[in-house]
């Protein structure tokens, strides 16, 4: 199956981003399959709803039971409650024929797996007047009186309508609903009152046999203002299983999650199943100055065999009938996980018997589940298949903290294709020594760290003399740290001055020793000195002579 996507002058636009903000009606999370205190249901009745001032005249067993859904709807009315009304179903019942129930009042509805067995099966609203005093209609009656909220959950075969004569809003949420008839709004009086849906878990079977068929032509319809929010629904054999032709001037969200839609307008419908001219799983159309808001995920467009879309694409967005209004609203598309063979027509597209009348006001497009849609200059739709990317969060690592390499992403979506990888610490930048006269340690000299390392004590070598001391002046001697080059300096102090030895006083002639007198002589008779004294002298010339006389020879 071939999925593509139209690319036409309307005015329409891709939205990128942002989920469309749908308000759910709050509700209890846990369905009450009885009210408090229990009920013993009589026979032949389907709906509690207790409320003494809607007890029918004559009934002495009045237990607030209904032998219809119709019935219980009617009571409601009449008592014109304060707070939002509580409808209980008899588990499984078959609550009965139904064909515009009214509803004028906030209520919840707990259908225990019940179902609405004939007729429309619809809850109706702002159609027509109703007198509060009987609940039938009437010309003098009201429309509604304020906004109203109304939740279902677990009734099957339900719908709901209405053709809009206030600006009151409404807001339906169906939960857990299956075999839905429809769920159908119009605004044909143009008022502007807002129509808010959330369908979560129903199905729509156009192929069902039995009474809860639902309606072939459209499941889902709003030509209003409001939120449409659809999740985990699924649509089977509808031609238009979402009709959403927006016709009011404001704004339309439609947000489908998770949604499946099997064999809606096929070219196998039978005829008074199958609009040619705008069939399609989903149409989006907006008039002039109305703007709609599209967003699909996770959605899926499902054939049996032999079995084709009717020619409009999966996806149409814009009105290709020759009557539709040249210059149309916008409409915004976003999606994701979602294949789509997307069309986008202008207006004479097709001829008044419905056939193709002129191809080129209208252009299909393949659209794969990972591509993403993105408006070009003119306003036109056109596929990104991401193949314009950038790095971005790209951050350098550092020694205080890890880097990243930073995501690769589509330039036109910003869409992440690839995630980055985180990148280690580097080690500090150590620079030069710092040191003390007892350590040293480095210090990083990257920006914005400073951080202190490698502290330890310095390992010195020898000493050696750099000067050496005099008696004059000091010396010094160093070692330096083997790591670091810190020196250490030491004084070495001067040397000191040897001491002169002292001279001994030679006593003149004529004169005196230490006791002032004249040293004495030798005295007659002492003969000693003398005799040594030649002796020497005698030696002298002895040895002298000897010479002489060898020297001669």
């Amino acid at each position: 199956m071939r999925k593509r996507f139209a690319a036409l002058g309307l005015a329409c636009v891709v939205a990128l981003s942002g989920a469309v903000a749908v308000p759910v009606p709050a509700y209890a999370e846990t369905p009450v399959v009885l009210p408090e205190g229990g009920v013993a249901w009589k026979e032949g009745k389907t709906v509690y709803y207790k409320d003494e001032s809607s007890k029918p005249a004559g009934d002495k067993d009045y237990t607030g039971q209904y032998a219809t859904m119709v019935d219980a709807l009617n009571a409601v009315y009449q008592s014109n409650p304060e707070q939002p009304a509580t409808l209980y179903c008899k588990p499984k019942a078959d609550v009965g024929h139904m064909t515009h129930g009214h509803v004028g009042d906030s209520l919840t509805i707990y259908g225990n797996d019940a179902c609405v067995s004939s007729g429309e099966r619809d809850l109706e609203f702002d159609t027509w007047k109703y007198d509060r005093t009987t609940g039938k209609q009437d010309d003098s009656g009201a429309f509604l009186d304020e906004d109203v909220s109304v939740v279902v959950k677990g009734l099957d075969g339900i719908a709901a309508w209405g053709q809009r004569n206030t600006g009151h809003a409404i807001t339906l949420a169906f939960e857990d609903c299956q075999d839905m008839q429809r769920v159908y709004f119009t605004n044909s009086n143009n008022m502007q009152g807002k129509i808010n849906i959330t369908l979560d878990g129903c199905s729509f079977d156009g192929a069902r046999d039995g009474v809860l068929v639902a309606n072939v032509g459209t499941a889902v319809y709003s030509n209003s203002d409001g939120d449409i929010s659809i999740k985990n629904t699924s649509f089977n054999e509808i031609a238009v299983a979402l009709n959403m032709n927006h016709k009011a001037a404001g704004t339309q969200n439609i947000s489908l999650e998770s949604c499946t839609f099997t064999n809606c307008a096929t070219d196998k419908l039978s005829a008074d199943q199958k609009t040619t001219t705008y069939g399609a799983p989903v149409r989006v159309v907006s008039k002039k100055g109305a703007i709609t808001n599209l967003e699909m995920s996770n959605c899926s467009f499902d054939y049996s065999d032999s079995m084709v879309n009717c020619g409009n694409g999966d996806i149409l967005i814009g009105d290709g009938r020759h009557s539709a209004d040249v210059e149309q609203g916008v409409v915004t598309l976003a999606m994701s996980g979602t294949d789509a063979d997307v069309m986008v027509q202008k207006a004479g597209y097709f001829a008044e018997d419905g056939k193709v009348a002129n191809a080129e006001q209208g252009t299909l497009t393949e659209i794969p589940a990972d591509a993403i849609v993105t408006p070009d200059e003119g306003g036109h739709f056109e596929v990104d298949l991401h193949d314009a990317t950038k790095v971005v969060n790209a951050k350098a690592a550092t020694c205080t903290s890890e880097g990243y390499t930073g995501d690769t992403v589509c330039a036109k979506c910003g869409k992440v294709l690839e995630k980055g990888k985180v990148i280690a610490k580097v080690d500090h930048d150590a620079g030069d020594w710092q040191s003390d006269a007892k350590e040293h340690w480095h210090v990083c000299t990257n920006e914005g760290c400073g951080v202190e390392f490698d502290r330890s004590a310095h390992t010195f070598g020898d000493w050696k003399v750099v000067k050496e001391a005099t008696a004059e002046t000091s010396g010094s001697k160093e070692r330096v740290c083997t790591a670091c080059g810190h020196k250490e300096t030491v004084e070495l102090p001067k040397l000191e001055k040897p001491a002169k030895p002292e001279k001994p006083e030679e006593p003149a002639t004529g004169g005196k020793d230490e006791t002032g007198k004249k040293p004495a002589l030798p005295q007659t008779g002492d003969v000693a000195p003398l005799m040594a004294l030649a002796a020497s002298v005698s030696g002298a010339t002895a040895l002298a002579a000897g010479l002489f006389s060898r020297k001669r020879r």
